[in-house]
């Protein structure tokens, strides 16, 4: 006995689910490689887990992908926030001169990792300190441990005091009791700007190198964009953590990543509706008897004889019959509890109402199958307890499940 179930009785809700997922540097699931800025004769190549890339060709495919005309809503990838940044540097789809690049596989990711949930803990070998980059939630990822200066002039006797926010690109021109500074082993250091003391820690500068970079502890009066410090660029949908700004320091020594994974799960939810005078009929074939029934038989291409019903007719339970040959033949449904109650249905109301278990001629429903349009048993639902359906009572069913 089957029944069509209407659309507006099917409702399909989606939500999101979402794992943690943990990994470390020497991880053999994860790949990390490096892209450099070069030529098309360039052949530097960089490995991960016995995959070999082009440094320049990871970098062309970087740029194109995420780093060219990234202010037409069109074209750009991954989410971004509504700032404009007019110094290149300090825009959010920044890309360096080379870059690190962490690649997850999409069975870790799922339908893509969840926002604001990576945790990025490196090492820079050239400060020697350990950074923790988390993302915003729109594709950047940063730190707030330390700034960047690109040092211009620093001279000890005057204590003027120039550089550039390697970050934003803005200039300032400060002063500092040199006296106080230990480029060896580093310190705290006072810088005035403005007229106003700011007391940091200096960790390391490298003068002879080009740029001159200065790491020092955050600087309240710089121009950094709201948050963290950026770094580089997560992309959600692609498994791709992009390390743009400072990278040949980064992912060179000891590092850990955490983030979660996000799968969509459907909830489908179904109201089966029995009415009164539905699947209350055993469907025991020597309990019933179709009248009116239009059937044929054929032989298909298999020589397989297949009854073929054209229209069902009305089922009714068997009961008293009388033969040709006048003699009794008793068909009736019979209580398991009163041998003396039985009949069809016509004699529910007065059958029924004598019978102490309560279960003449009304079958217990205790399992239900979905089908699709083909007639495919796809789902099968298990009631806990079986229900009754009686011939004068609709009952409702809510059968859900995920997939």
């Amino acid at each position: 006995m089957l029944k069509r179930i209407p659309k507006s009785d099917i409702t399909i809700r989606p939500f999101k689910a979402h794992k943690t997922w943990n990994f470390s540097s020497g991880s053999s699931q994860i790949n990390v490689f490096e892209a450099v800025e070069g030529g098309y004769d360039d052949t530097d190549t960089t490995t991960s887990n016995g995959l070999t890339i082009y440094k320049n060709a990871l970098y062309g495919q970087l740029k194109a992908q995420f780093y060219t005309d990234t202010y037409n809503p069109f074209k750009r990838s991954g989410r971004r926030t509504n700032l404009y940044y007019n110094v290149s540097s300090q825009d959010e789809r920044y890309l360096s001169g080379s870059a690190k690049v962490i690649s997850i596989p999409q069975k870790y990711i799922g339908d893509g990792i969840k926002p604001q949930s990576v945790i990025l803990t490196v090492k820079d070998s050239f400060t020697n300190n350990n950074l923790t980059f988390v993302d915003d939630g729109y594709s950047n990822i940063g730190y707030n441990y330390v700034d960047v200066l690109n040092v211009s002039r620093l001279d000890f006797e005057t204590g003027v005091f120039n550089f550039t926010n390697y970050y934003t690109g803005t200039v300032y021109s400060v002063s500092v009791d040199t006296n106080t500074w230990d480029l060896e082993n580093g310190s705290q250091i006072t810088i005035t700007s403005g007229g106003v003391d700011y007391t940091t820690t200096f960790y390391s500068w490298d003068a002879n190198a080009t740029p001159s970079l200065m790491y020092v502890a955050n600087l309240d009066f710089l121009d950094n964009p709201p948050g963290s410090v950026a770094a580089g660029n997560v992309f959600y949908n692609h498994g791709l953590i992009v390390l743009t700004k400072n990278s040949a320091n980064l992912l060179n020594t000891s590092w850990s990543l955490s983030f979660k994974s996000t799968e969509t799960i459907y909830e489908h939810e179904y109201l089966l509706v029995v009415n009164e005078d539905e699947f209350n009929i055993s469907t025991n074939p020597t309990a019933t008897v179709s009248v009116g029934e239009d059937s044929e038989m054929f032989t298909d291409s298999n020589n397989k004889i297949t009854k073929v019903v054209s229209y069902p007719g009305v089922k009714y339970v068997r009961k008293r019959q009388l033969t040709e040959s006048g003699e009794y033949l008793d068909y009736g449904y019979v209580s398991s509890v009163n041998s003396a109650i039985s009949g069809g249905f016509e004699q529910f109301e007065e059958s029924g109402s004598i019978d102490l278990t309560g279960s003449f001629l009304a079958p217990f429903i205790t399992t239900i199958g979905l089908y699709n349009d083909e007639c495919e048993l796809v789902a099968v639902a298990k009631l806990p307890k079986p229900i009754k359906s009686m011939p004068d009572v609709p009952i409702n069913f809510i059968i859900r499940f995920d997939t």
